[in-house]
């Protein structure tokens, strides 16, 4: 069975099936703010879907992140870091892409929901 959550007309915020769930891309609530400040709303972002499923950082196989330039990749990993910290760690893949317009970086998360 696939559930949805947060659908709109175009997309789910999260997709969870078989006990795994995906995330779609995650921002910042406000592109104004620097890469630190981006990165962390993108990061509380994913922790707000955890709550809708019942997961938590320790169910992350996965966290994909797009960065609008790969100059901020250590003010990312800073932020990053601490998110994770202490936490089981997932695979983790950063690339440098093109996103919308004010936005500095997006990730999406892939994991398992350890009571299904």
């Amino acid at each position: 069975m696939i559930k949805r959550y947060d659908e709109c007309q175009r997309m789910s915020q999260v997709v969870v099936y078989d006990g795994y769930f995906k995330t779609a891309g995650q921002v910042a609530f406000d592109p104004k703010g620097d890469i630190k400040k981006q990165t962390q709303e993108a990061l509380q972002e994913i922790e707000l879907l955890f709550k809708k499923i019942g997961a938590n950082k320790n169910s992350l196989i996965q966290i994909q992140i797009w960065l609008a330039n790969m100059d901020d990749f250590e003010a990312m990993n800073e932020i990053y870091d601490k998110w994770i910290k202490d936490y089981a760690k997932p695979v983790r893949a950063c690339v440098q892409s093109t996103l919308a317009e004010g936005y500095l970086v997006e990730i999406q998360a892939f994991g398992k929901i350890s009571n299904n």
